[in-house]
């Protein structure tokens, strides 16, 4: 068994797409069902929580960059959780968090689109690694919409810099997130049907 932070919680269409961190030695993982890829909208599972936990490695024949930290949990049981700030004391011990501009999140393999939207593609080299934290020096400003939120990164002289969608769970989103604040980034998989095989960049979460 293995003792898991669970740090993300998002949507991914239908279904539940759950990230943690292995405490004994901070490896970061996506936690699919034992079948399937991911888990129902309903499942009890909530971030600051520590689950020990049994999985299993998914074959190397089955992983593709930037998409490396899928397992297959297999079953587990809550032991602890932590709250606000202790979460954020415990992630403090846990990961290296960069104060960072948009375009050098991932290895600065980020693209963007005419309207900000970030993403990686093979084309431009991707990174080893679907998930991360980082802190920026400018402040997100929430844009509501009716499908959910998004988040804008203005520049100097109002350019816009970075056009993000929020795919976590949480229903009372801030206006605003501060320069500083511990943000967390995950890549979504690509579209079939998109030539350039692209990889778009999402908020998963922040910690405050």
């Amino acid at each position: 068994m293995t003792e898991v932070l669970i740090v993300g919680k998002t949507n991914m269409g239908k279904q539940l797409c759950l990230g943690g961190i292995v405490l004994e030695n901070r490896r970061p993982v996506r936690l699919l069902p034992s079948k399937g890829i991911g888990h129902p909208l309903d499942k009890p599972i909530f971030l600051g929580e520590v689950w020990d936990m049994t999985f299993n490695e998914v074959p190397a024949s089955e992983i593709t960059p930037p998409h490396t930290e899928d397992v297959r949990a297999i079953r587990g049981r809550r032991i602890r959780r932590y709250a606000d700030k202790e979460l954020l004391q415990k992630l403090a011990s846990c990961i290296e968090a960069r104060t960072v501009e948009p375009q050098e999140l991932f290895d600065s393999r980020i693209r963007f689109t005419r309207n900000a939207r970030g993403y990686v593609s093979p084309r431009h080299g991707l990174p080893q690694y679907s998930t991360g934290f980082w802190r920026f020096r400018l402040p997100l400003i929430r844009i509501a919409e009716d499908d959910g939120s998004r988040f804008w990164v203005f520049g100097e002289r109002g350019k816009m810099l970075l056009d993000v969608k929020y795919v976590g769970l949480e229903e009372d989103v801030p206006e605003e997130l501060a320069p500083g604040t511990l943000l967390r980034f995950s890549l979504a998989h690509g579209f079939p049907d998109d030539p350039q095989r692209r990889c778009f960049l999402q908020l998963s979460g922040w910690f405050l």
